[in-house]
């Protein structure tokens, strides 16, 4: 049986450091529970994206920076 993990879980991991040095320093897309590094150039990334939403048109994708280990994150809360 296939255990879904939830785009949360994925998120918290990818910020603190779990997924390892993988991701450091870059965008990523999430999509369909799995984690892709997106490409430098804005357009290009733009059309990877556009590429995952027509193969499965009913997922979200969720894109994130993933900072360097030792990087501060500021939130603001409103």
């Amino acid at each position: 049986m296939k255990q879904v993990v939830s785009k949360d879980h994925i998120i918290a991991n990818l910020l603190s450091g779990k997924m390892g040095k993988k991701y450091e320093g870059k965008q990523v897309v999430l999509f369909d529970e799995k984690v892709y590094v997106l490409p430098e150039d804005d357009k290009e990334s733009a059309k990877f994206v556009e590429r995952l939403v027509k193969q499965n048109p009913r997922s979200t994708p969720t894109v994130a920076f993933v900072p360097k280990k030792g990087s501060y994150i500021l939130l603001i809360q409103i």
